[in-house]
């Protein structure tokens, strides 16, 4: 009996716990100062407290990751102090400031980035959402970009949220799919107040969507010359009625062409099936995630999907509104359709209060289980007048996988305690140590939300991982599509190569496998777009491997 205590002891402690995992803010210690701007005037215009996204990119392709921060202007005039801000890593968990020398200091109202290598030249280049026209600027490989909006035709006047490169038809070059949101303009605003009672007039608030008109989402196909052709109605794409905020990409029925999922605020959801001939069909609603299990659309905004279990299911998250539970839609393989699994998980009932934005799936601690991470915060600075026991300003969420098909929130035991207004959220490994570090982007209505958080990985002990690049011959340079699986024993991980996802904001796109305590992966295999298959075996731990299309050993 005594020997089994000790052995039951022994196993405890090699398990990681909450107190392994945990995040550092680092942002005033990394030279980064940043924060977001809505022009806020008074007036409660909409898009003041919608905004904005964040990404990790290596722009430069030095090796270590950058951040780029969208950000608001004013809305009636144009303000060239206003701009998006470009952050270079020099290293040491130091950045710098590049955003004029790279030519990226151009004002417009930001909400979302979406970033890829859309002329497969071997730079990345960087597409903006806007209120107003989105802009492509085009990495010209010297640390600078050229705006090519115009010529790309890629330049959507709409009110813009979260977009995605990705190759629709498998032919070798990036399509971009833009959500839209509603039709607002300052001259169109409508004033909406909330009744307190004793407060006469009733204060004004922000309004909902509810009072808008939607627009469609809008699909760009990459013609291969550095332009793009508008093909929103001749893919079936066109819809009105999304009001649109959020979109993943994913391949749900398997059959190797890329498909979207899209989170729609307070309309139903889409989940638009890639035909293989041009064309989608929305199955949003015979397949389960247009509604909520009471079948409600809900307020939604983020969205991510993936692998969770490690057992070739999907499973898509989404974010919702405050009295909304965040939404988790799983299909076990060859299931017919999806089931909201969200309190059977046990992240129901902890997110019911949250406003969700950005969220994502990422692996905290490198364990080899997919963690969930949301950023949350209110639309309305003032909501606690009116809802006692709802805050303007909230703290993140960090569901840890436990691997039984359930989730804890340790966000507070890992210090993750911040309560802001959060919007979007991305994962990189800036600092080259092997696990997944995290960007949060606060709305700035009130400026003491405004200020971007880089949050470091600190977790110890530190498990093993595999990292990996994937560059396309046949397939799109950055292998965007391409389906990764790692085998670890008898442990089976798979992975998508992705743009989009979370809320208007974009992760890295190398990808981190947890190894545990393993110091071997037995194979790693890629299905590219192409259909092209690459396998490796045997691979040492603890290595970012850069996989190129058709290069593995036959």
């Amino acid at each position: 009996m005594r020997t089994f205590a000790f052995l039951f002891a022994i196993f405890c402690l090699c398990m990681p716990t909450e107190a392994d995992i945990k995040f550092t803010d680092v942002t005033d210690a990394s030279g980064i100062d940043f924060r977001h701007f809505t022009g806020a005037t008074g007036k409660r215009y909409m898009p003041e407290t919608m905004g904005a996204g964040c990404a990790f990119l290596d722009y430069d392709a030095d090796g270590k990751l950058d951040i780029l921060l969208a950000n608001g202007t004013n809305l009636t005039l144009v303000d060239a102090r206003h701009t998006p801000r470009l952050y270079r890593n020099v290293g040491n968990n130091k950045f710098v400031d590049v955003t004029e020398a790279a030519a990226l200091n151009v004002p417009m109202y930001g909400m979302g980035i979406a970033i890829a290598d859309y002329d497969n030249d071997a730079d990345l280049d960087i597409y903006f959402t806007n209120v107003g026209e989105n802009r492509l600027f085009e990495n010209n490989g010297d640390r600078t970009f050229t705006d090519v909006t115009e010529f790309a035709r890629v330049g959507d006047p709409r009110w813009s949220t979260s977009a995605t490169f990705f190759d629709a038809d498998n032919d070798g070059w990036l399509d971009l799919f833009v959500c839209n949101y509603v039709e607002w303009t300052p001259e169109t605003d409508i004033p909406c107040v909330v009744n307190i009672p004793g407060e006469i007039p009733p204060p004004r608030t922000y309004c909902t969507p509810n009072v808008y008109t939607g627009q469609s989402c809008r699909f760009y196909r990459n013609r291969g010359d550095g332009t793009f052709t508008d093909r929103t109605a001749e893919a079936g794409l066109y819809n009105p009625i999304g009001k649109s905020l959020g979109v993943t990409l994913l391949d749900y029925n398997d059959d190797g062409w890329l498909d979207l999922a899209v989170a729609n605020d307070t309309e139903p959801n889409f989940l638009y099936r890639n035909n293989g001939n041009g064309t989608f069909t929305d199955e949003a609603v015979v397949m389960g995630i247009a509604f909520s299990e009471t079948g409600k659309a809900r307020g939604s905004m983020g969205i991510d999907a993936a692998d969770v279990y490690n057992n070739g299911g999907i499973t898509i998250a989404i974010g919702n509104f405050s009295n909304e539970k965040t939404a988790l839609f799983y299909a076990k393989p060859n299931d017919l359709y999806f089931a909201d699994a969200a309190d059977s998980a046990n992240i129901g009932t902890t997110s019911f209060r949250s406003l969700t934005f950005g969220l994502l799936f990422f692996d905290c601690d490198l364990n080899g289980a997919l963690d969930l991470f949301c950023v949350n915060g209110h639309i309305e600075p003032e909501v606690s007048r009116y809802q006692q026991h709802t805050p303007y300003a909230q703290s993140p969420s960090l569901f840890r996988n436990r691997g039984d098909g359930t989730f804890q929130d340790i966000a507070k035991h890992v210090g993750l305690t911040h309560a802001g207004v959060g919007r979007g959220c991305a994962y990189g490994d800036y600092d080259n140590d092997g696990d997944l570090d995290l960007l949060v982007s606060h709305n700035g209505v009130i400026e003491d939300y405004s200020k971007v958080q880089l949050l470091r990985n600190d977790s110890t002990p530190a498990h093993n991982y595999l990292r990996v690049r994937a560059i396309g011959t046949r397939s799109n340079r950055d292998g965007i599509g391409a389906k990764v699986q790692v085998t670890v024993g008898d442990s089976l991980q798979q992975q998508m190569v992705r743009t989009g996802s979370s809320y208007c904001s974009q992760s890295e796109m190398v990808l981190t496998f947890g190894l545990k305590k393993s110091q071997t992966v037995a194979q790693l295999e890629i299905l590219w777009t192409s259909g092209e298959i690459d396998r490796y075996i045997q691979l040492k731990a603890n290595q970012l491997i850069e996989v190129t299309e058709g290069a593995s050993p036959k």
